[in-house]
């Protein structure tokens, strides 16, 4: 079966309390039972011809950490990717629609939190994100 855009917000809005929900984008905080909290923005987007979601959590900005640094942890990254956008580092995960199962989303979003924030903890100087 096909996974649609559609899917992924309906599961979203009845399992998790949305931050934004656009048609395009929802976002939502992971809150940690030690008060962190990691913010995370879902995003549908096409790439070539294939129906794309992107996953990603803000964690430090560039003056918290050089790009050399991150750039060799990338490697060691259990899953997703480091970027910088702008000034701002974010932990990156892009997956194809079409074949995203709930339960493979439900990890992801975990995962994606879970990754942005042992970077924010270990680079930032403060739980921003």
């Amino acid at each position: 079966m096909t996974t649609k855009w559609a899917d992924i917000q309906t599961h979203m809005r009845a399992k998790y309390q949305l931050s934004d929900d656009e048609p395009n984008m929802v976002s939502m905080v992971w809150t940690y039972d030690q008060g962190r909290t990691q913010k995370i923005v879902v995003r549908r987007f096409v790439a070539g011809e294939t129906n794309m979601v992107e996953f990603k959590s803000a964690f430090a900005q560039r003056a918290d950490v050089s790009p050399e640094v991150l750039l060799a942890a990338n490697s060691k990254l259990p899953l997703a990717t480091v970027a910088l956008s702008g000034d701002v580092y974010l932990v990156v995960y892009n997956a194809l629609l079409d074949n995203l199962q709930t339960s493979d989303l439900d990890f992801i979003l975990s995962r994606v939190a879970a990754v942005a924030d042992t970077l924010e903890e270990k680079y930032a100087k403060v739980d921003q994100f």
